[in-house]
């Protein structure tokens, strides 16, 4: 893997009942704890897909650019330890690089 090359990390989460049991002022400072973390970390989001409406499975969808595979370290850690992310949601990720190529060209 090229080290320059950002992370991009695609997700898959449902939100558990836990997270809508907590009050409004809990979910705020929640979401500010979360994103203040994001942003110090240089991640960018590039999509989040609500799937609420049309996905048993699935809440939302989305897809983040991370700088780096060590600012994921640190994201996973905080995730489990600061904002016990799995306590509020299930999630599924996946992790790769951005290939922008010539596909199906001749």
């Amino acid at each position: 893997m090229d080290d320059k090359k950002p992370i991009i990390r695609l997700y898959f989460a449902k939100i558990k009942e836990e997270y809508y049991n907590l009050s409004d002022e809990e979910k705020q400072e929640f979401m500010i704890k979360d994103r203040k973390q994001m942003d110090e970390l240089g991640m960018k989001l590039l999509m989040t897909i609500d799937c609420r409406w049309s996905n048993g499975e699935w809440d939302f969808i989305g897809v983040e650019e991370w700088p780096c595979i060590e600012a994921l370290e640190k994201r996973a850690i905080f995730e489990k330890e600061e904002l016990k992310a799995f306590r509020y949601a299930e999630s599924k990720t996946y992790l790769g690089t951005l290939e922008i190529g010539e596909y199906g060209k001749e």
